[in-house]
């Protein structure tokens, strides 16, 4: 039973991070169509942040 739980714990997971990481691409590419870039953690100055690279918001979508 424990070994059950802990297969039904890492497919959740597993899960997850596949959705979490497809967002993020579609993320990243719609800021790259918008003239941006991703940069982590905040825009270097003289940059403008014009939205999100991740959707737990470590990486913005910059530009100059």
């Amino acid at each position: 039973c424990s070994n059950l739980n802990i297969l039904h714990a890492v497919l959740k997971m597993t899960l997850f991070l596949s959705a979490e990481f497809s967002k993020a691409q579609k993320l990243s590419k719609r800021c790259r169509l918008r003239g941006g870039y991703c940069s982590t953690g905040r825009c270097p100055p003289k940059t403008t942040r014009i939205g999100r690279c991740s959707p737990l918001r470590l990486f913005f979508c910059c530009q100059r």
